[in-house]
């Protein structure tokens, strides 16, 4: 019999534990086979009533129908819309049970793709604001509805507020929500605290769209970007002329920091889109870096096949696809002393070191650490740094 006979039926599970896409993850024999079950909204260590909602070809995903036993970390979610909205999978969870889970999803990548891999987890970094953290959110607009898409849908989840969302943020949605003509195709928009401190709204495909790849947590990015320096500093004499390349460089969230730290240090920073590029551009002459900074508008992949790359340290954040294998292949033909990876995504990051240690088991791990960026979801920032050992 194919698991396609148990669409509608109903079972009672126990959630093992969270899975990378936000759902809980439980397991039922079927035919002698243990198949894995996925229900959204579910908590660590819940007893449910499910249904199964949908089959695949190796795994069942399921429905809450009721919670028989709520697991210790269970709460109600703080957002009336949690369950409706696309934006937060994890609400109904406590945050240290969120910062265990995301723990244990590393560690589990890397025992099933890199099981020989020795490395050390340092503790996560997280700070207190657990919700009105984002400094930029984006909503969609159709009819009269303004607010988030529906998970795995596009229909919209009407809302009038947004607790993730900085305090300013909160207050533009409701405002939003009253002058906001109704429209007849669907219109999305970026709202955001600028630079200056200031909210900002417009529609995406306008003009300053470009720049809205900045990190989303201003707090946390702050202390991503003291450890990728201080991970540095160990590594790299801070009055050496040395040099560093840095792949998906943005419009400078590492550069700038690294060029004040490391003045006698060249920095050769790559990024594809040219908005970033031009205000990465326009800080540099600000700043008076043009000796020291270069910046390159280039796929990342083309730019390494083309240039040679720093045998000093390459700085890597990629986005969540992870860095193309061409960048990897080329990495591992330069053997540069030191490679820092910022990963948003941890599948990628254990694919791209795997191809990377097939090539180079030279490289060790000094350490893993999680930032905790995105708190209320399944989405970490995860720092990589590795080191060449010498082979004797």
């Amino acid at each position: 019999m194919k698991l396609e006979s148990l669409l509608h039926s109903e079972h009672i599970i126990k959630i093992e534990k969270m899975s990378i896409g936000g759902d809980g993850v439980a397991r039922m024999m079927f035919n002698e086979r243990n198949v894995v079950i996925f229900i959204p909204h579910s908590a660590p260590q819940d007893q449910l009533k499910i249904k199964i909602s949908r089959t695949e070809k190796t795994f069942l995903l399921g429905e809450i129908i009721e919670i028989i036993a709520p697991g210790p970390s269970r709460r109600q979610p703080p957002c009336p819309v949690a369950f409706e909205c696309g934006g937060c999978s994890w609400q109904q969870f406590n945050e240290d049970e969120q910062i265990h889970q995301k723990e244990e999803l590393l560690k589990e990548l890397f025992k099933k793709f890199l099981p020989q891999i020795d490395y050390q987890l340092l503790p996560t970094i997280q700070t207190s604001q657990k919700f009105e953290y984002r400094n930029r959110i984006q909503l969609k607009h159709l009819g009269s509805k303004l607010g988030y898409f529906k998970s795995g849908s596009h229909e919209i989840v009407p809302i009038s507020d947004c607790l993730i969302a900085q305090a300013p943020l909160r207050k533009k949605i409701a405002e939003l929500n009253e002058t906001l003509k109704p429209t007849a195709e669907l219109k999305k928009y970026e709202v955001k605290i600028n630079q200056e401190g200031q909210v900002e709204h417009y529609q995406i495909g306008e003009s300053s769209e470009g720049l809205a790849f900045s990190q989303v947590n201003n707090s946390v990015n702050d202390l991503l970007i003291e450890a990728v320096l201080n991970s540095i500093s160990k590594v790299m004499q801070l009055d050496s002329e040395k040099s560093i390349t840095e792949l998906y460089a943005g419009s400078g969230n590492f550069t700038f920091p690294l060029a004040k730290k490391f003045p006698k240090v060249k920095i050769n920073a790559v990024e594809l889109n040219p908005r970033l590029t031009a205000a990465a551009a326009e800080n540099i002459k600000l700043q008076k870096r043009v000796k020291q900074i270069n910046f390159f508008t280039a796929k990342c992949e083309i730019y390494a096949l083309n240039y040679p790359l720093s045998r000093n340290l390459i700085l890597l954040d990629p986005p969540r696809s992870g860095c193309h294998p061409d960048v990897i292949r080329k990495i591992a033909d330069t053997i540069p002393e030191n490679i820092v990876y910022i990963s948003c995504h941890p599948t990628m990051l254990v694919r791209d070191l795997a191809l990377l240690l097939k090539q180079r088991p030279e490289y060790r791990i000094q350490y893993l650490q999680i930032f905790d960026m995105f708190p209320q979801t399944d989405h970490f920032e995860t720092l990589c740094v590795l080191t060449k050992v010498e082979s004797h």
